[in-house]
């Protein structure tokens, strides 16, 4: 029998959906910073050493201690006073490159280079003085997620009736926890899984898809599984579009597979799909399975920390966000939220002490050499007005005031244009956490979230699977009682 034009399209695109998903295969990094990944290495190596070794892997982007330059000059004054280079910007710019115990030097590397970063680092272990080197964010596949989502599915193929559809249909969600373990996406196929099963009742019955339309549980698992795989990202969401597409695309090739007519007895379901009850007394508790699923999920979440498990070594306190967004806020508001009314505490200066070291790098030409104010961050909205002065009509002498500078929005956003993503300078590495936050040291092996998986967005994709399922398995339950 020669297949039809349909049957061919739904074959291509099931196959191209699955060439999508192998291809953009993720394995979540649990970094300290976005983008860019922290090598520690002892003191005692030479620096030049480590770099040469990054070299001879193709690593050449890498934003080190000898790297940093003075990022803005004054043309007015490129030569000025400090009165303590102890606490100056550019000196406890320094603390980005040791950790907190000075034992070791820091260096950041693109994530994109991690593999071949690994190489450099076996080589380093080799040398003398150099054991402890090491890599953050060195991670290790989170099989927790795939193989929730596996017993799931293999759950309810024993319990389903329709075998071949379960198997059929929940192939592609399966292949999409293998190929994306998140959280919340895990939490999102096991609800299209379920959907699936639930669809499965109807199986080769008439009317099948006026009895899907008009099931409200049908629809809440499979809707709710959308948002909640948009949750991780919206790339992650994408890909399980094409996950819902590859599997209908599976169902209509196995509904059209076999010939129309046969010789044989083929029997055939007497009632249509719309007098068939959709969960039965006994099969009722089967709407728990994604609420038991997502909380052995949230539970292995709670325990053993953010996914992936970090394999780096603890007790080491590295340079690293206070927090993460997605979101760009580099504005007067988020300046004057993450700014500190003492500079000598910091530590580890943030950009909010970049902007205002730039804003006085540009005002100190016009500012008095008697201001003591040297260590409070500059206000937003400060403006600096530089007098003048004209004779009017009536011949008086009337002074002016021209504003030069004004930290407004459009000085921030000129600054943080002049920080340029592709330089090897600490200042790229925050701007490429997307907002002013602050920087802390915290602990190697500490529970991290980083970026779009943050810990609120996980737990949140996991407590709603776990509510629908529970409120489906209640009302059910209520209404077989």
């Amino acid at each position: 029998m020669k297949p039809s034009v349909s049957i061919v399209f739904a074959s291509l695109l099931a196959f191209i959906s699955a060439i999508i998903l192998v291809v953009c295969i993720r394995l979540p990094v649990s970094s300290l910073w976005k983008g860019y990944n922290i090598l520690y290495v002892p003191v005692e190596l030479e620096e030049q050493v480590v770099l040469q070794a990054l070299e001879s892997v193709g690593i050449e982007e890498v934003v080190s201690l000898s790297k940093q330059q003075q990022p803005v000059y004054s043309t007015f004054a490129p030569v000025q006073s400090i009165v303590s280079t102890q606490h100056s910007y550019l000196r406890q710019r320094e603390n980005y490159f040791f950790d907190r115990s000075r034992q070791m030097q820091l260096f950041y590397v693109p994530t994109v280079a991690m593999d071949r970063a690994q190489v450099a680092v076996d080589f380093l272990q080799s040398l003398p003085g150099g054991l402890n080197t090491g890599l953050e964010g060195k991670t290790t596949y989170p099989w927790i997620v795939p193989l929730v989502v596996f017993l799931v599915f293999l759950t309810l193929v024993v319990l389903s009736q329709a075998k071949s559809f379960m198997l059929t249909a929940g192939f592609f969600p399966l292949l999409f926890s293998v190929c994306i373990p998140s959280y919340s996406g895990a939490s999102g196929a096991i609800l299209l899984l379920y959907c699936f099963f639930l669809c499965s009742t109807f199986w080769k019955r008439k009317e099948i898809l006026k009895a899907i339309k008009k099931s409200a549980l049908i629809l809440l698992f499979g809707f709710a599984s959308i948002p909640i795989a948009f949750i991780g990202s919206w790339k992650e969401g994408l890909l399980f579009l094409v996950t819902i597409v590859a599997s209908l695309a599976l169902c209509y090739i196995l509904v059209n597979f076999a010939p129309k007519k046969s010789k044989g007895f083929m029997p055939v379901p007497i009632r249509s799909a719309r007098l068939v009850s959709l969960v039965s007394s006994v099969a009722s508790f089967t709407l728990f399975i994604p609420a038991v699923a997502a909380t052995i999920l949230s539970v292995s979440l709670l325990f053993f920390g953010y996914f992936p498990s970090d394999t780096s070594i603890n007790g080491l306190f590295l340079p690293a966000p206070a927090r993460y967004t997605d979101t760009v806020s580099f504005d007067t508001i988020s300046f004057e939220d993450n700014g500190q009314q003492v500079y000598l505490e910091e530590e580890l200066p943030s950009l909010v002490h970049y902007v205002d070291w730039v804003w006085d790098t540009l005002t100190y030409s016009y500012r008095s050499l008697h201001e003591l104010q040297v260590f409070e961050l500059v206000s937003a909205g400060e403006t600096l007005l530089l007098p003048s002065y004209r004779v009017n009509h009536e011949g008086i002498i009337q002074e002016e005031y021209t504003p030069v500078y004004s930290l407004n929005d459009a000085f921030i956003s000129s600054v943080m244009e002049g920080i340029q993503d592709g330089a090897f300078q600490i200042e790229a590495v925050l701007k490429k956490q997307n907002c002013f936050t602050s920087v802390v040291y915290r602990r190697m092996g500490d529970f991290l979230a980083g970026g779009s998986q943050g810990q609120v967005f996980i737990f949140l994709s996991l407590l709603t699977t776990i509510v629908i399922s529970l409120i489906a398995g209640i009302f059910i339950w209520r209404i077989q009682k």
